[in-house]
């Protein structure tokens, strides 16, 4: 009998909870699942295009007037209208001195002073080649820029040349009269390994 009133009252106490929780979840569900007919809109009747506008005419188109000095007289004695002359080309800048062969100054022995200025990693492997190079040769003598024209394929031996050339040649300026002016001049330097 007590085990029965112990059942019971777990019993009850089950529905209780489940009734409670019913109370509070289940008009949610209901919301949740209450369909809802949704009022199909009707679309409005079209509406009538606007009146064309009234008749539009343009202002008439002007022409803007020439100040012109009218002459009388026979036509052949008439003013004539001449479109302004265009300004002259610029006058093409003077070609530049032709490009002379390089003389290196006397008492100056510059396959000496370059050959500390072979590089380590080409002597290693063995590279060998010529360079071109176009020297700009200050009236001094000395050397201030220095391009490579034509390369030796070896990107270290170029720059070798052009730091050996820079740094320790001595050339002869170019002259004009009795005067030394600085000039492009063309060398051909070529690295080879002697031992």
């Amino acid at each position: 009998m007590v085990l029965s009133v112990v059942i019971g009252a777990h019993v009850a106490f089950a529905i209780g909870l489940i009734a409670a929780s019913a109370v509070k979840y289940v008009p949610q569900l209901r919301e949740m699942l209450d369909a809802k007919l949704i009022k199909h809109e009707e679309e409005p009747p079209p509406k009538e295009p606007p009146p064309p506008p009234p008749d539009f005419k343009p202002p008439p188109i002007q022409t803007p007037s020439l100040d012109l000095p009218v002459v009388a007289g026979p036509p052949s004695e008439r003013a004539v209208v001449v479109p302004k002359a265009e300004p002259p080309p610029p006058a093409a800048k003077p070609a530049p001195p032709p490009i002379t062969q390089a003389r290196v100054a006397k008492g100056s022995n510059l396959g000496e002073a370059c050959s500390t200025y072979y590089p380590s990693a080409s002597r290693r492997l063995s590279e060998e080649g010529s360079v071109v190079l176009l020297v700009f040769v200050a009236p001094s003598g000395r050397v201030s820029e220095t391009k490579v024209e034509t390369s030796s394929g070896i990107g270290r031996l170029d720059e070798a040349a052009q730091k050996c050339v820079t740094a320790q040649g001595r050339f002869e300026p170019q002259k004009v009269g009795s005067e030394a002016v600085g000039s492009w001049q063309r060398m051909k330097w070529t690295w080879r390994l002697t031992s």
